[in-house]
């Protein structure tokens, strides 16, 4: 399994771990970007307090006994228990520092979720995550300046959203076909 370089652990030639649902919350690194699958296939990005970016309505509507957080009273950078960030999602991480080999011939890996791009050490990323806590960081946009965008910011230094990247390049290349190159055209006939 990888545990990436803002972790101090190596990274194995063959796999890439994104769920770490089954991790001890207490041995997750300070700093780790996680990230939590939601419904409809998007990830949401973000000592049991994760500070994450999120958009109006997101979240509990009657505030969290642990942490006091609710939907009616937060948006934008938040500070938040783990478990109003995950909201019933499995915790996953965010893995930088991926040689762009094990990107090409690895199956089954992430492309939303996986970088070659490196990160900070978990303190710097900690640090930068809690000024964008008392500055900000701008106007929530789903396209431009999401969960996503923000985690990598801190991470890394500059924001992007390979969710983002990946979907518009999905749309971009128009409906696949299926395997031997012809489409699907209505119903077989025998």
């Amino acid at each position: 399994m990888v545990y990436c370089a803002f972790d101090g652990g190596g990274v194995p030639p063959d796999h890439v771990q994104h769920d770490i649902s089954r991790w001890d919350i207490e041995l997750i690194p300070e700093g780790l970007h996680i990230y939590v699958q939601r419904r409809l296939g998007y990830t949401h990005h973000g000592d049991g307090k994760v500070i994450h970016f999120v958009g109006p309505k997101a979240g509990p509507t009657r505030a969290c006994k642990k942490c006091g957080f609710s939907r009616n009273t937060g948006h934008g950078v938040v500070e938040t228990c783990l478990e109003c960030f995950l909201d019933g999602g499995s915790l996953c991480r965010y893995n930088y520092n991926v040689p762009v080999m094990l990107l090409i011939t690895s199956d089954g890996m992430c492309p939303n979720c996986t970088t070659t791009k490196r990160s900070e050490s978990g303190s710097q990323i900690v640090e930068t995550a809690k000024e964008k806590l008392k500055e900000g960081f701008g106007k929530y946009d789903l396209l431009s300046n999401n969960c996503e965008h923000f985690a990598t910011f801190c991470s890394t230094g500059t924001a992007f959203c390979k969710q983002v990247i990946h979907t518009a390049v999905s749309l971009a290349a128009g409906p696949r076909l299926p395997r031997g190159g012809k489409p699907f055209l209505g119903s077989a006939s025998s």
